[in-house]
């Protein structure tokens, strides 16, 4: 014969809950934690190369002088912190960061008493850098502000570029343009694109200009790199133009 075991309350048990506390009321559930509103925002969506970006995080206005951390992650590199302190204020952060490479930026708060964690993000686009020169000329004239290299119409002019960061194997595109008098009136008026060079392996292409036709003119000239199909570091970009004149 089974034993059973009866005691005073123990009837109460499912009708009062474990320890006499009635079910469904054994502890106040905690409120749910309010969304956070957090925001990246920059200037601009691109930068040349080397440009200082201002970035801005703004935090939900319901947390005054919240803290928040901002991370910088260069195409190709790991992430790295480059601020982290409370918003002002206006509930933003500011920080300054020189981009050499597309960079995402990422902004994370971490929540508080009734506020959620957030984070949100940015990626800015950065230009490679082009720079160009020729030779072969036999002066040079400061005119209206630019540089004018003078050539003679019987030796070539040789325009060297060079693109930054390393881009061997991509294009290299010269192009040139003429000053053009007409009737409505003086303009710069698009002349050329020669089609892709390959870039070598520093970089660099060298492209040699006949000029024996050109006298009595003046001209300008510049690199243009073209990113490569699956180039994720950079985006394409002109170098200045260089100015110059040819005579017989």
């Amino acid at each position: 014969m089974r034993s059973r075991f009866i005691a005073v309350g123990c009837a109460l048990i499912g009708a009062a809950g474990l320890l006499g506390i009635p079910q469904g009321i054994a502890r106040a559930a905690s409120p749910a934690a309010a969304r956070t509103q957090l925001s990246v925002s920059t200037v601009r969506g691109s930068y040349g190369y080397g440009d200082k970006v201002v970035v801005t995080v703004t935090l939900d206005r319901g947390i005054p002088g919240g803290k928040v951390t901002l991370y910088a992650q260069p195409a190709g590199l790991a992430t790295r912190r480059i601020a982290v302190g409370k918003v002002n204020a206006k509930h933003k952060l500011f920080a300054g960061y020189s981009v050499t490479r597309s960079t995402k930026f990422t902004a994370v708060f971490a929540g508080s008493t009734g506020h959620a964690a957030a984070k949100a993000a940015r990626t800015v686009g950065t230009r490679a850098r082009v720079e160009s020169r020729v030779t072969n000329y036999f002066k040079t004239v400061k005119y209206n502000g630019h540089v004018y290299f003078y050539f003679h119409a019987s030796k070539p002019l040789t325009l060297h570029s060079t693109v930054t960061p390393n881009k061997h194997g991509e294009c290299l595109e010269p192009e040139t343009q003429q000053w053009d008098k007409g009737a409505k009136g003086p303009v710069w008026d698009a002349d050329t694109k020669y089609g892709c060079d390959t870039l070598d392996k520093q970089s660099h292409d060298s492209s040699v200009f006949d000029l024996s036709g050109a006298a009595g003119d003046k001209y300008r000239i510049r690199g243009n790199y073209i990113r490569g199909k699956t180039d994720t570091v950079n985006l394409s970009a002109n170098s200045p133009w260089v100015y110059f004149v040819v005579v017989k």
